[in-house]
Parts: structure tokens; sequence; C-alpha cells
């Protein structure tokens, strides 16, 4: 599968040398022969197995995660760069949601909202040639291509229409059994959550890895996802996670919004105080998701 950032590039890499930030960054960086700069330096290793809506194998068993090559470096800093002025086009939950954005997922601590452009919709749902247990969404926005310039969903630190944004992540469709190719290396540890309940009504999510039967009852629909890979990223700003640019999920997200100071020691360590526990058994803001607990 092409890169879509194989098509760009040329356009990107311009921008970027205009009004870059990672991309300059890494540039002096490299040209003072300095250290790799922290987003090109990923560490944690958490199974994407970790959580009860995830799912059961481990496509990165075996391998480490490690400092990413100059090349490699370059190329995702220019990438950052570009998806974050994308992302930054609507910096609250309201100015989203005016421009055609739709809350998927509430407020989740360690990640904040889930917001995107297009996906399921109640009258897709219902259709008779919408076959739920491979559903195929180019025609809604989600589709089997990784366009690093243009993340499907963003996230923010509250339900409500001045909610801020924390932060963006990618969801793509293979038919290969695996992730995508994202990232350059091997630092991207994609994700999926292999059956999502969705609400008939409004094609919101109600739960995660349940039961069809408990599904209807709760007047959804079961749908199979676990072609789609979700992978999250942290440059902006006020919410990096100087750790893992990668990680599910961040300690700077919780109690119903998001520590936004960025000399804040959240962003730059896993420590417990946030009270963002991996495996979301926490899953306060989450009304409407049944009780079901969801992965990053």
């Amino acid at each position: 599968m092409m890169s879509r950032w194989k098509l760009f590039a040329p356009l990107a890499v311009l921008i970027m040398v205009a009004s870059g930030c990672y991309f300059d960054d890494a540039k002096n960086a490299q040209t003072a022969n300095g250290p790799t700069p922290w987003w090109c330096t990923s560490t944690e290793e958490i199974p994407v197995t970790s959580g009860p809506a995830v799912g059961s194998v481990d496509y990165y068993a075996g391998t480490h995660k490690a400092p990413a090559p100059w090349a490699d470096c370059i190329t995702m800093s220019a990438q950052f760069d570009v998806a974050k002025s994308y992302a930054l086009q609507w910096p609250t939950a309201g100015a989203a949601t005016a421009d055609g954005w739709r809350m998927a997922t509430s407020y989740v601590p360690g990640m904040g909202t889930h917001h995107i452009r297009g996906g399921l919709t109640p009258a897709l749902l219902a259709s008779p040639s919408f076959d739920k247990n491979n559903p195929i969404l180019d025609s809604v926005g989600l589709d089997d291509v990784f366009n690093p310039m243009v993340p499907e969903v963003l996230q923010y630190d509250g339900n409500g229409p001045t909610a801020k944004l924390v932060g963006f992540d990618y969801y793509v469709r293979t038919s290969t059994g695996l992730p995508p190719d994202g990232f350059p290396g091997n630092n991207d540890w994609w994700h999926i959550h292999p059956k999502i309940c969705f609400r008939s009504s409004d094609a919101t999510m109600i739960g995660f890895n349940i039961t069809d039967a408990a599904c209807t009852t709760q007047v959804g629909v079961n749908v199979n996802m676990s072609n789609y890979y979700m992978l999250h990223v942290w440059v902006l700003d006020d919410m990096k996670f100087e750790p893992d640019v990668f990680a599910g999920m961040i300690p700077c997200i919780s109690g119903g919004t998001a520590i936004h100071d960025a000399s804040n020691s959240c962003h730059v360590t896993r420590g417990t105080a946030a009270g963002a526990s991996h495996d979301m058994s926490n899953m306060d803001g989450m009304e409407d998701m049944g009780g079901m607990s969801m992965g990053g």
C-alpha cells in the first residue's frame, strides 16, 4: 500500500522549509551533530493488546523501538508539522463541530474525545447493502490510505464546545491482517478495536467488544472493525508527551480536562498522579459507553 505521503512529499517539505517547527528543529540538530530529538526517540513498548477493547494480536512482538535514523527523523518531522497545522484549524470542539466534525466518542481519561469527519451514519447502518462484518468505508472518509498530513480523528479535553484540542490520530483500513505502513521506522505501534457497537439513532459508539445480543439490547449495530488500525500522535505545543510521541494515552489528560502547561512534568514522564491508567478501567466521562471499557 503506497503512502499518500509519497505523492505530496515535495509540497509538504517546501511548506516545512518555509515555516516548519519540528522539521527545522530536526534539521538544526542534525547539522549541529546533536542528539536525535525526542519525537524521533519513542521508547514506550506497551503491547498493543493492552486494555479490554483492543485486539489479541501483538503485531510488534519481538521487535523494539529505537531512535530513528536522521533521514527518517527529518521526514517524520515534516509530516508532524503538516498534520499539526491541519489539526490546529479546529482549536476547540465547537469549531470542529461547526465545520462538520462530530463527537464519535466522549471524553476518556488519557485521550480526551474522538471527533471524526464523516464515518458511519444512521442511514449507512440501516442500509441493506451495509456489511457489518466487513465494512468498506471509503465513501465516508475511512479508507486504506495513510495520509500523514490529514489525520482522521481530532481529540479534545472535554465534551463541551469550549474543549481545547489535545491531539489527533489516524484510522486506516488494511486487508493484510497487519497494520498499515505508517510513519518511517518501527516506533508507530498501531492498535485495533475489533468490535464496536454503534447506536442506531446517531451512529455514536456505545460499546466495545460486546456480543451482538448486548449491542442489540442497547439499540445498536455491532460492527467488525478489526481491519481498521488506529494511531495517536502527541505533537501539539501544549500537549506533547516526550517518552513516546505515539503513546496510546498520556497522563496530562485527566479529570475531565487536560494540563496544557508545557512545563508540567506530565509531559515528560508517565507518573500516576494524573490518573490515566493504560487499561482504561476508569471510564469517567463515558456515560454513553454503556460501561464498556475502551483502549486508546
